[in-house]
């Protein structure tokens, strides 16, 4: 009967070494053993397999980790045929046969990875190396060149230039041959993703037990390699490795390797590379989340449809650019004029890109949509218990836009209430939390937008004077689109491009009569319901050429094309006049409106008298 043993796990699975019955056959990680392993988990000389009497026996040999026969702990065991016998994470099948086993492994490998050292990665490891530099000039050194490194990693927002500068970091200080940042696979191996020099690669290897330790334990390990030039070479190439994991939340991400081919690492390079292993684990978690953020800021602008740029080059557009460039450089209060849908917040961003402020946050609150028993909390923020919904501290907006720039939108719908607080914060005053008692500071430059007219509010007791005039310290008016002329049709093409790559209609155009119509409408929505028209009128379109019928648009003929005050003003206050002759008391007769009120409205809305 013939004996032997098959590889049952591993990178050689189904590989059978044949036991020899004339003599005691011992497995372990030991150059001298009738099997090597490249198993670091098994003791040098680990067991013995020897027949006795005419049956095989196993014998455990005082090894670190025991050895298993059929997932059982055993010291001595008789083998049966089929039996499973596991050393450290190597599992072999017992067989014994009439015939002579199939085609064996060799009992000599070229190369054996031994284990010099592994340690366990933890958060306690980063601090290590700084405590040892307090007395250790080459420590001293280390902690200096990580520190360097940190700072250089803090200004990196691309996950492989991170990689780049720690490899060549790595491979500066550790004199190592080879440096590369390998990352689990899906079947749980570590491989290669970046490795400099680049064709060496290959070198950059891992036997799968060691991978094991790496991967799903989160040690660091140091190898020595032992490889034969050829059977006639009597010198050894001796040659060290170095795989430390990057862990983040439990789980590892990848690993950092270095190689040596001649010589030794010293233990300092080892505690080097796992104090960098912990410095590039968090800048590459940090430098992801931004790409992601990046690529998904990207995918919500190409879906929307927004723009960053004020687009257009006509005469009301011109002098608009002119003055937010000339704001943008001040420090002051602005406030933004102009109808619904017209870009105020394109205005604000413009005004934010070109200020002292850019690097840092801009916020934009919509007042109209936070309800008023809740505003004062939204923008000042309240602490826990405050009232009966307050369930923990919250930051207001004026907290969450410190050092940077705060938009309020739609300003005069704030209540009386908060228009103080605004107005203490705008006078350089600190401010309260709702039931809060610590004063707060902050530093927040406002740009405030309404398409109301404030005056009108001051007058009539429901907004501050004091505020208005606090934060029209700048004032911009934002023309409407049916007085920006040939904009109207630049806007139509970047639109229309826009919405041909997202609904994948490359090929559609606008016919002559459909383009007639939308440069010919008056858009009381403006830019927004531009950009809504085009954005259906692509889906709708059923040929190549948008129609007239696609747009959308209604016929203002004996139909309201708008329900806004700000439109039908100007339109009522021309049409009294053209029926009075020009003569403003009579107009302001028959409008119902003072002769003072209807002055001002005249040289707000720009009406010509004839």
């Amino acid at each position: 009967m013939y004996a032997y043993l098959t590889l049952l796990n591993g990178p050689q699975a189904g590989a059978t070494f044949p036991l020899d019955p004339r003599r005691k056959n011992c497995i372990g990680r030991g150059s001298d053993c009738d099997v090597v392993l490249e198993d670091p988990l098994s003791s040098r000389r680990h067991i013995l397999v020897a027949q006795e009497e005419g049956a095989w026996w196993v014998r455990d040999l005082a090894s670190r980790n025991g050895a298993y026969v059929n997932g059982q702990k055993i010291d001595e065991a008789q083998l049966a045929e089929g039996n499973t016998l596991r050393i450290g994470s190597t599992e072999f099948a017992f067989h014994l046969s009439r015939q002579v086993p199939p085609d064996a492994a060799p009992r000599d490998v070229n190369v054996t990875q031994t284990l010099v050292r592994d340690q366990e990665v933890a958060g306690a490891e980063a601090g290590d190396l700084a405590i040892a530099a307090l007395g250790d000039a080459e420590h001293v050194q280390d902690f200096l060149t990580l520190y360097q490194l940190s700072i250089r990693l803090l200004g990196c927002d691309d996950p492989d230039e991170v990689i780049d500068i720690s490899l060549e970091q790595l491979q500066t200080r550790a004199h190592a041959a080879i440096t590369g940042f390998l990352w689990v696979g899906d079947d749980g191996r570590l491989r290669p993703k970046r490795v400099i020099p680049d064709d060496d690669a290959v070198m950059v290897t891992l036997s799968r037990s060691l991978t094991d330790l790496v991967c799903q334990q989160g040690r660091a390990v140091w190898v020595a390699e032992v490889s034969a030039a050829s059977e006639t070479d009597s010198l050894a190439h001796y040659a060290d490795a170095i795989c430390v994991p990057l862990r983040h939340a439990g789980a590892t991400m990848g690993a950092i390797h270095l190689y040596l081919e001649r010589g030794r690492f010293q233990p300092s390079d080892l505690e080097f590379t796992i104090s960098l292993a912990h410095i590039v684990s968090a800048a590459l978690v940090r430098a992801r989340k931004q790409a992601r953020l990046q690529a998904e800021h990207r995918r919500l602008a190409d879906k929307s449809g927004s723009f960053d740029e004020l687009i257009g080059d006509s005469p009301p557009m011109r002098q608009l650019k002119e003055k937010v460039a000339r704001v943008a450089r001040t420090t002051g209060c602005v406030l933004v004029r102009g109808e619904s849908g017209a870009g105020k917040e394109l205005v604000a961003r413009a005004i934010h890109r070109l200020s002292p402020r850019a690097d840092r946050p801009l916020l934009s609150v919509n007042c109209a949509a936070i309800p008023s028993e809740l505003m004062e909390s939204q923008l000042f923020g309240h602490v826990k218990g405050a009232f009966t919904s307050a369930e923990s501290d919250h930051r207001g907006w004026f907290q969450q836009a410190d050092s940077g720039t705060l938009f309020l939108d739609e300003v005069g719908e704030m209540t009386l209430e908060g228009q103080a607080k605004l107005l203490r914060i705008l006078e350089g005053h600190p401010f309260l939390q709702v039931g809060g008692s610590k004063e707060i500071n902050v530093d927040v430059r406002v740009i405030a937008a309404t398409n109301r007219d404030l005056r009108e509010f001051v007058r009539e007791k429901k907004f501050r004077e004091d505020l208005y005039y606090r934060l029209s310290v700048f004032e911009l008016h934002i023309p409407p689109l049916r007085d920006r002329g040939e904009d109207i049709e630049r806007l139509v093409e970047f639109f229309l491009d826009h919405f041909r790559r997202q609904h994948g209609r490359p090929g559609l155009a606008v016919s002559k009569e459909a383009r007639q119509k939308l440069l010919t409408y008056h858009w009381p929505g403006n830019v927004r319901q531009l950009r809504n028209v085009i954005d259906s009128a692509v889906v709708l379109a059923d040929g190549d050429e948008i129609v007239p019928d696609d747009l959308g648009l209604r016929d203002v003929g004996g139909e309201l094309d708008s329900l806004r005050l700000d439109v039908w003003e100007p339109r009522l206050i021309a049409e009294a006049l053209k029926r009075t002759g020009n003569q403003v008391p009579a107009a302001a007769e028959l409008l119902g409106v003072s002769r003072a009120t209807l002055y001002r409205k005249i040289d707000e809305y720009k009406i010509a008298r004839s």
